[in-house]
């Protein structure tokens, strides 16, 4: 249950559809909190509602006010009109089991859970509109909302309460050894002077396998929530493998090793949420670029990163459809940190020749677009720019003129 990584959530916010306004220049700035004039917002409606899987990106940083806009608002028309039934986020699977767990046994799922579940991250002012419409479409049935990420956020289920839930299926002694164990480490009880070391992650796997072996040995009826539990369980585990490892091979990056295990765990964990689903349901995702990415081979500087989201296009094929965003210029800005400017997109760029001749507040371009700029540099993976093939990478992609910082709410 590790608290120093710090799960990206993603998260969407209210969107209004607007016609396309006056003529600007590049650079152009706009209002503090006005919405965007999405000019293609149709087309991008149209070519995602005949899939069974729309994997909506948004840039790594988390902080582009804009996207997230324009984000809700798309996800929103995907469930009420072209009849998507199911929302994955990029955050912790644990709190959204626990919401399907109280969901099921009849009990009342607040507000606060939900966003809770989806994360601090963004807990922004533009996301807030969002809670409530979750929480309806989840309490009628049509809907299903699910955590992809195997870490833990701070001030969520899995940091406060799963720890005893799951200890439960321990005997007297053991249960309480295992409930310190645990929750030392959700709480994050560590000191300078006696660190988080492998020791402590050996007594932490000795107690998930412990739990599961129990597990396989209670029957249904004694254990009705027994599959979500272990699934808990078996992203905890592929959590800590990632954690003091030994068997580095020789030269390998391990910053790419290690989030190519997460978005491994990542797609194990979207398919046991989409086993449970309906036949021929369709699934929105929700999660950075760079893990919604179809391919990312072919990147600079990302060569051996592998996202979840080739595992998805491996699996749907055509039926998958990767959305990403960038921006020409503007603000951003992470929680809990100023806010920042990005620079001009250069003239080389393909944002820069996006807008060449276009005078509305964004530019959409289609897989076929893409494919006709080759290989160029672009910045919808981060605020830099990287070279790429961006129709290998994405199969649409939405910039914005001038993208702004969302708002974080003071406590």
């Amino acid at each position: 249950m590790v608290l120093v990584r710090i799960p990206a959530v993603v998260a969407f916010v209210a969107f209004s559809w607007v016609c396309m306004g006056a003529a600007r220049a590049p650079g152009a700035s706009q209002a503090a909190n006005q919405a965007p004039e999405i000019t293609d917002a149709g087309l991008i409606v149209r070519e995602l509602c005949g899939k069974n899987v729309a994997l909506l990106g948004e840039s790594p940083l988390h902080g582009f006010g804009k996207a997230l806009q324009f984000k809700v608002g798309l996800v929103r028309q995907l469930i009420d009109e072209c009849h998507y039934n199911a929302l994955f986020m990029e955050s912790g699977i644990y709190d959204f089991l626990n919401i399907q767990k109280k969901s099921k046994s009849g009990q009342d799922v607040t507000e606060s859970m939900i966003a809770a579940a989806i994360g601090g991250i963004w807990a922004t002012r533009e996301v807030q509109p969002l809670i409530p419409f979750l929480r309806e479409k989840a309490r009628t049935g049509n809907l299903t909302i699910g955590g992809l990420d195997d870490q833990l956020g701070r001030g969520t289920y899995a940091q406060r309460e799963m720890s005893s839930d799951l200890v439960e299926y321990l005997p007297g002694d053991e249960k309480a050894r295992c409930l310190a164990i645990l929750q030392k480490h959700a709480l994050w009880q560590y000191s300078a002077d006696a660190p988080y070391r492998p020791n402590d992650k050996a007594l932490i796997l000795g107690c998930l396998d412990g739990i599961e072996t129990r597990l396989s040995q209670v029957q249904a009826r004694e254990a009705p929530w027994r599959e979500y539990d272990r699934a808990m369980i078996e992203s905890l585990k592929r959590s800590f493998a990632r954690d003091f490892r030994q068997d580095l091979p020789k030269g390998v990056d391990e910053r790419i090793l290690y989030d190519n295990d997460r978005d491994r765990s990542m797609y194990l964990n979207f398919r046991w949420l989409l086993s449970r689903l309906p036949g021929h349901s369709k699934v929105i995702v929700g999660a950075a670029t760079t893990h919604v990415a179809k391919d990312l081979s072919g990147v600079d500087g990302d060569e051996g990163v592998v996202p979840v989201g080739s595992y998805i296009r491996r699996d749907f094929k055509r039926r998958a459809f990767a959305l990403g965003f960038s921006a020409y210029s503007g603000s951003y800005a992470m929680a809990g940190q100023p806010v920042r400017q990005l620079s001009v997109a250069p003239g080389t760029s393909l944002e820069r020749k996006a807008f060449t001749a276009r005078d509305s507040d964004t530019v959409y371009l289609s897989l076929r677009e893409l494919r006709k700029f080759g290989s160029i540099a672009a910045r919808p993976l981060g605020s830099s720019f990287k070279t790429a093939r961006w129709n290998e990478v994405l199969d649409g992609l939405l910039i914005f003129r001038e993208e702004q910082a969302p708002e974080f709410p003071r406590p």
